[in-house]
């Protein structure tokens, strides 16, 4: 455990060192990922830590998860925040790890970057190598503080931010926050009971 720790840190520490670009941030965050995670020869278990914490290092949970609920972080409490907060955090980072263990050997191309709304902030524009057609994938990158985090994920002109907007919006319609964190909870345990 204590070596996996050290390996993680000593890996968070030279992906953030080395991030010169948003595009050096994101394609060294993939390529670690990719070596030490899904070519990997240990457990499935240690597997999907080490991607967690990855994930948890790269991402700017706090943005995501303000900008997901949208106008219903504004009526919510502190505590209730904090619970979805840590819901849909676990539920995310699962469910990415469960698609990255679709991988199979493709590579990750890095095209460019290009503006976007938001301080300080840019898409690194990627593609992943899968024949016959490659797929589109775009990372929405923040700089605060000199730290790069990502802010969204977008897939095949699909927002990771704007497609669970919709699909909470539509929740809270009829059931409340506290409820929505519950069910973040049942859906991050399936993903769990698939990986063990």
């Amino acid at each position: 455990m204590k070596k996996l720790l050290l390996i993680i840190f000593s890996i968070f520490v030279s992906f953030q060192s080395l991030a010169e670009t948003p595009t050096d941030f994101v394609q060294t965050l993939s390529d670690q990922i990719i070596t030490n995670v899904l070519k990997s020869t240990d457990t499935q278990e240690e597997k999907t830590k080490r991607f967690e914490e990855y994930f948890l290092s790269a991402l700017d949970v706090q943005t995501i998860g303000k900008n997901v609920l949208g106008r219903h972080w504004k009526s919510a409490t502190e505590e209730e925040r904090k619970a979805f907060l840590d819901a849909f955090t676990d539920m995310a980072l699962k469910s990415w790890a469960d698609r990255f263990n679709m991988y199979t050997g493709q590579e990750i191309s890095f095209t460019n970057e290009t503006p976007a709304q938001g301080k300080n902030q840019v898409f690194v524009n990627s593609f992943i190598q899968d024949d016959p057609n490659p797929i589109s994938v775009i990372w929405r990158v923040s700089n605060k503080n000199n730290e790069y985090k990502i802010v969204d994920i977008v897939v095949e002109g699909v927002s990771m931010t704007l497609s669970y907007r919709n699909e909470y919006d539509s929740f809270l319609r009829d059931k409340s926050l506290p409820e929505l964190s519950e069910q973040l909870k049942k859906q991050a345990e399936q993903f769990t009971s698939k990986t063990k």
